[in-house]
C-alpha cells in the first residue's frame, strides 16, 4: 500500500516537473526571442524552428522508453536551438535553455549515452567563447558547468540513497508483518500443545479411573442379589457412565481448535485486520455463521480473503473491504471480497491469485474476478461439506 502511494506521489511529482519544464521553456524561449529582436529583429526562419523546438520537445514524452530514439530529440533540440539563437557573444538565455535540455538527458539516458550528450551540450555552451578566444570567459563557463555536475552527481547519489531506503523499508515491512503472523501462528499452537497435553492427562487418568469404576460397580452388581443394592449399583453405573462421556466430550473439545467454521475464519480476519490497518466490514447472510466447513474449507477461505486484502494495499488507496459471506440453496458456499477503486486495473493473476483458484478447484469451487463501477470484487464460490474431515 505505501509502495503503490509513492508510486502515485512520484508520479505526481513528475507530471509537476514536466508541466513547470514546459512554462519555464516558454517563458525563457520568450525573452530570447525578444532579445533577438532588440538585436537582429524577427524572421520567418526563426518562427518556424521556434515551433520545431516546442514539437519535438513535446514529442520527448511519447518515446522516453525508447532511448536511441529519444537519445536523437534531444540532440535534434540541442541542434535546434543553437541555429535559432546562437551568436559569436554569450547568450544566457541559450544556456538555460541547453541545461534544460540537459536535466531531460539526466532523468532518462544512463552511461555513456548520457555522457556524450553532456559532452556535445558543453561543447555548444562554450563554443562562442572559444571562437571570440574570450578566455576569462571560457574559464568562467567550464568552472559553472563543473559546478552543475558537481551538484547533478549529489543529486542522483540522493535520490538512489532515497530509493534504497524505501525498499529497505518495504522489505523491514514485509518481514515484520510475517514476524507477526508467526508469532500468532506460534502462540495459537503453543496453546494447541498445551490443550492436547491437558486432554491426554484427563483421558490417561481421569478416563481410565471412570473405565475402572464402571468395571467395579458392574462386578459387584453381579455378585450382589439384593434387588435393592443392584438397583443402586445400576444407577452408581449410569452416573459414572454419565461423567465418562463428558470426560470424552471435554477431551475431544480440548483437542479441537478453539473455534471452528466461519467463526474462526472471521477472528483470523480480524488479526489481519489489525496489523495491516484496514477496515474490513462484514455482511453474513442468514445461515452462512452455523454452516459447518471443514478445515480445508476454512483454511481456504481465509487464504483467499488474506490474498484480496494484500492485492487491495498494492492496487489501491483505500483501506475498507466489504466480506461477504452465504450460503447459495444449502448446498454451496460462497463468499464475496470488495473494494473501491479510483479507475480500472490491468490484474495480471500471480502466484497468489494462481494458488487461490486452484485451491478452490480443488473443492470443486470456482474463482471469479471482476471490476464493475468503480468496485473490485473477488468471488469465490465451493460445494459445502457437512461435517469435518
Amino acid at each position: 500500500m505505501l509502495k503503490w502511494k509513492r508510486n502515485k506521489q512520484k508520479g505526481l511529482r513528475e507530471m509537476t516537473t514536466y508541466w513547470f519544464s514546459i512554462c519555464y521553456l516558454i517563458v525563457i524561449w520568450g525573452f530570447a526571442i525578444y532579445a533577438q529582436i532588440v538585436s537582429v529583429g524577427l524572421n520567418t526562419f526563426t518562427l518556424l524552428l521556434s515551433a520545431l523546438f516546442f514539437t519535438l520537445y513535446f514529442c520527448l514524452s511519447l518515446v522516453q522508453d525508447r532511448s536511441s530514439i529519444y537519445q536523437w530529440v534531444l540532440f535534434l533540440l540541442v541542434v535546434v536551438v543553437t541555429l535559432t539563437f546562437w551568436t559569436p557573444s554569450f547568450n544566457g538565455f541559450l544556456f538555460l535553455i541547453i541545461l534544460m535540455i540537459a536535466k531531460q538527458a539526466i532523468d532518462q539516458l544512463q552511461g555513456w549515452n548520457l555522457y556524450i550528450h553532456l559532452f556535445l551540450q558543453y561543447v555548444i555552451v562554450i563554443s562562442s567563447s572559444v571562437i571570440t578566444q574570450d578566455f576569462m570567459l571560457f574559464s568562467f563557463l567550464t568552472l559553472l558547468v563543473v559546478l552543475m555536475g558537481f551538484l547533478i552527481f549529489v543529486w542522483k547519489r540522493t535520490e538512489q540513497t532515497y530509493i534504497l531506503l524505501n525498499d529497505r523499508h518495504d522489505q523491514l515491512q514485509s518481514d515484520f508483518r510475517k514476524l507477526k503472523r508467526q508469532v500468532v501462528t506460534n502462540e495459537k499452537n503453543v496453546r494447541q500443545e498445551e490443550r492436547n497435553q491437558i486432554a491426554r492427562e484427563i483421558h490417561d487418568s481421569v478416563g481410565h479411573r471412570l473405565t475402572a469404576l464402571l468395571m467395579q460397580l458392574e462386578v459387584a452388581r453381579l455378585q450382589t442379589t439384593n434387588p435393592t443394592f443392584q438397583d443402586k449399583f445400576n444407577r452408581f453405573k449410569s452416573l459414572a457412565q454419565v461423567s465418562l462421556d463428558e470426560t470424552r466430550e471435554a477431551v475431544k473439545a480440548l483437542k479441537s481448535e478453539e473455534t471452528a467454521g466461519l467463526t474462526a475464519i472471521i477472528q483470523l480476519i480480524r488479526k489481519l485486520e489489525a496489523e495491516s490497518h484496514l477496515r474490513v466490514s462484514f455482511h453474513i447472510q442468514s445461515g452462512a455463521l452455523s454452516f459447518p466447513l471443514s478445515n480445508k474449507q476454512s483454511v481456504t477461505v481465509y487464504r483467499a480473503v488474506q490474498e484480496a486484502l494484500t492485492n487491495m494495499m498494492r492496487h489501491s488507496e483505500m483501506k475498507q473491504a466489504k466480506i461477504d459471506f452465504s450460503v447459495v440453496g444449502d448446498h454451496f458456499f460462497r463468499f464475496q471480497i470488495s473494494h473501491s477503486l479510483e479507475h480500472k486495473i490491468q490484474l495480471r493473476e500471480g502466484f497468489g491469485l494462481k494458488e487461490m483458484r486452484e485451491r478452490l478447484e480443488q473443492l470443486g469451487g470456482s474463482l471469479g474476478i471482476n471490476q464493475i463501477e468503480g468496485e473490485f470484487r473477488l468471488i469465490g464460490t465451493f460445494p459445502a461439506e457437512r461435517g469435518e474431515e
